[in-house]
């Protein structure tokens, strides 16, 4: 959805809300036809709000179902089954907002090929292995074959070896070597931080949670805020995993943000000679 025109509190965009407690009834309607829930794709309009620091649930709503049985059926027994479902969705949103759309599955065979490929990308690109602009043209070239499958139901086989092309394209061009800035005083560095995050997911560290008081667990789109061994970390948590540090504050008093730290990002010339 385009934000065009919008300010910049008010963000709109779809987000995948598949995983979402109140949508699970709406699976449980579709897997009780024998359709797994893995075939349903639920799309919702999410506001962002800067004075919150979280996403908002809008009211529009796209649910695509790729499943070979139903793709078969008729129209008539597709209108009952979208009748079953509506009358599982959440109430709030279940109205001329919510649109159901039947498409054509995609074979695993590609849907794994193109996720591998795709995730390699992102990983050599955070790795500043691959320069910003050949990960975006290489993003979107694959954006475009995935549409064709995906959207335009093209035979995926003749597609399959254009993936490993495009990254190998990609690769052709590192980003220029760049050094880190020098760490300012009071500054925490971001290989701290990690050390840190690390400690907690190899067990070895048990953060406190602070906000939201419900738990973490209760934190689905907006930043939470937890103490481990004197530091403490506020970061922002999207659905079942945390997507960048915010804020923190080390034991000693020193601090860093989200900003600090991209500001000091880059490939160290050291990591460029081991390549």
């Amino acid at each position: 959805m385009s934000t065009d025109g919008l300010e910049d509190d008010d963000r709109r965009s779809m987000g995948l809300v598949t995983d979402h407690a109140e949508w699970k009834p709406l699976l449980a309607a579709l897997e009780s036809e024998g359709i797994p829930a893995s075939a349903a794709t639920i799309l919702q309009e999410h506001r962002w709000d800067q004075q919150a620091v979280r996403y908002f649930m809008g009211p529009h709503v796209r649910i695509e179902i790729r499943d070979s049985r139903i793709w078969a059926t008729k129209s008539a027994e597709r209108i009952g089954l979208e009748a079953k479902l509506r009358a599982a969705a959440p109430p709030e949103w279940n109205g001329p907002d919510l649109v159901m759309a039947w498409r054509r599955p995609v074979a695993g065979e590609w849907a794994a090929a193109w996720r591998d490929a795709i995730d390699k990308l992102w990983r050599e690109w955070r790795r500043r292995h691959i320069a910003d602009d050949a990960f975006e043209d290489a993003r979107e070239d694959l954006s475009v074959l995935h549409r064709r499958v995906w959207d335009e139901a093209e035979d995926h086989g003749p597609l399959l070896p254009k993936l490993s092309e495009i990254l190998t394209q990609a690769r052709r061009h590192p980003p220029a070597v760049r050094r880190f800035r020098l760490l300012p005083p009071g500054q925490v560095d971001v290989a701290e931080v990690m050390d840190v995050l690390r400690r907690i997911a190899n067990g070895f560290a048990r953060p406190q949670v602070v906000l939201p008081a419900s738990g973490w667990k209760h934190l689905w789109q907006g930043v939470g805020e937890f103490t481990v061994n004197g530091w403490s970390i506020a970061a922002f948590k999207r659905n079942f995993g945390m997507k960048y540090v915010q804020e923190v504050r080390a034991p000693d008093g020193r601090t860093g943000d989200y900003k600090a730290f991209a500001a000091r990002e880059g490939q160290p010339v050291q990591s460029s000679r081991r390549r």
